[in-house]
């Protein structure tokens, strides 16, 4: 089955609209450095997203030669405003030290769950809210009746977006996993893939997993994208389609769902 994220995005869509009922609806604010065009799309499709909702946005761009003490000087302008949250749209340019910018953010506004201190406070149970990329697969599962008890799960990469927060999130809920990365030896790399009921990747390497490296039946996450050819493609090569039980197309599979979790945590 491939599963559809549009209705698990409008399910959370629902439930967004619930929790903004009756409260007044401050602003999100997104932030852009540089003139990465992959970026400036994804603000787009968040801000036509909030404003479905009636919230409202704004949006700040900046050059990417900053210090960081000018970037530092920006963000703190923005984030001392009455409003409900702030994200900054990754990639940041290559001189900005990417932690340090997130860093920047206070827990009480952090969406995203980017900041060193966000990321810790919802590690240690200390967060009423959830990392968007692991809060759709979360929903993704649950909205497909996919059962992790006693399976044996596989998260690919470690990476901010994906890896981790994944990792921390079924930590979380007690569910033991295994994970592998490109440090990880190639042939316990094939045997944990081989043997997986259930692959969460994030690696963003195009179409990395092949039809024989896996079983039948698995249900395939798929968090990655990257570019090839001009397109958005995933980590599953689309020929796994028919073994696995579900698996998620990119796009149009976790993209959706994370866009609708990052407002469930305003």
């Amino acid at each position: 089955m491939i599963a559809d994220g549009k209705l698990v995005s409008d399910k959370l869509k629902k439930d967004i609209a619930h929790n903004l009922k009756n409260k007044p609806k401050k602003e999100v604010c997104f932030i852009i450095f540089g003139n990465d065009l992959a970026s400036k799309q994804f603000i787009k499709m968040k801000c036509r997203f909030a404003e479905s909702l009636g919230i409202p946005t704004r949006v700040f761009k900046d050059r990417e030669n900053l210090s960081f003490e000018e970037v530092s000087s920006i963000v703190s302008s923005i984030v001392e405003q009455d409003i409900a949250g702030v994200v900054i749209q990754l990639p940041l340019p290559s001189s900005f030290p990417v932690q340090d910018v997130l860093n920047l953010v206070p827990v009480e506004l952090d969406i995203d769950i980017l900041s060193e201190k966000a990321k810790n406070e919802y590690k240690n149970g200390r967060l009423n809210k959830t990392p968007p990329v692991a809060k759709a697969v979360s929903e993704i599962l649950d909205f497909y009746n996919v059962d992790l008890n006693n399976k044996n799960i596989l998260v690919i990469g470690n990476g901010r977006l994906v890896g981790e927060p994944v990792q921390n999130m079924l930590t979380l809920k007690g569910i033991y996993f295994n994970t592998i990365d490109k440090n990880t030896d190639s042939n316990l790399s094939k045997s944990l893939i081989m043997s997986a009921d259930v692959i969460i990747s994030g690696a963003g390497s195009p179409h990395m997993i092949k039809p024989d490296m896996i079983k039948n039946g698995v249900v395939l996450i798929d968090a990655g994208t990257s570019e090839q050819a001009g397109k958005i493609v995933g980590d599953i090569d689309p020929g796994c389609f028919e073994k696995a039980s579900l698996v998620t197309p990119v796009p149009g599979g976790v993209g959706p769902v994370t866009l609708a979790s990052l407002f469930l945590n305003i």
